[in-house]
This record gives structure tokens, C-alpha cells and sequence, in this order.
């Protein structure tokens, strides 16, 4: 919510954030030692799948989110 992205709500331990340029976004991800799933096969092309970790995996990815952004 801080970053503004939309996200589907989940009751398992994934969420699906929309990000708009999903491809790009996760290829920033990458680079910065983070791994999601692109979701376009299901018809969401401007989504990524983000399975939920530890408090400090959270805390990285956030991080790396935030930066990959702005990017």
C-alpha cells in the first residue's frame, strides 16, 4: 500500500501485486537478488506473484521493490 500498487487479496502465503510494467519490474527484481513469478501466461501481464517469507525476506523484497520502481 505505501508504494500504491494494487493487489488481489490472497488467504494463501502468495499475493499478486499489479505493478504495470511487469517484465521490466521483475528483471529489476533479479538483479537485485530477488525472485517472484511474472503471472502474464494468466492473463495478467501487468502482475507478479510474490510468495510470503520471512520477516526479513519481506523486509528485502519490499526493499527491492521500492527501488525497482523508481527504476
Amino acid at each position: 500500500r505505501t508504494l500504491g500498487l494494487d493487489y488481489i487479496p490472497s488467504s494463501g502465503n502468495f499475493i499478486t501485486l499489479r505493478v504495470g510494467k511487469a517484465g521490466e519490474i521483475y528483471k529489476r527484481l533479479l538483479k537485485r537478488g530477488v525472485i517472484v513469478r511474472p503471472v502474464a501466461g494468466y492473463d495478467l501481464p501487468e502482475h507478479l506473484r510474490v510468495t510470503v517469507g520471512t520477516p526479513g525476506e519481506n523486509e528485502r523484497f519490499l526493499t527491492a521493490l521500492a527501488a525497482s520502481v523508481r527504476d
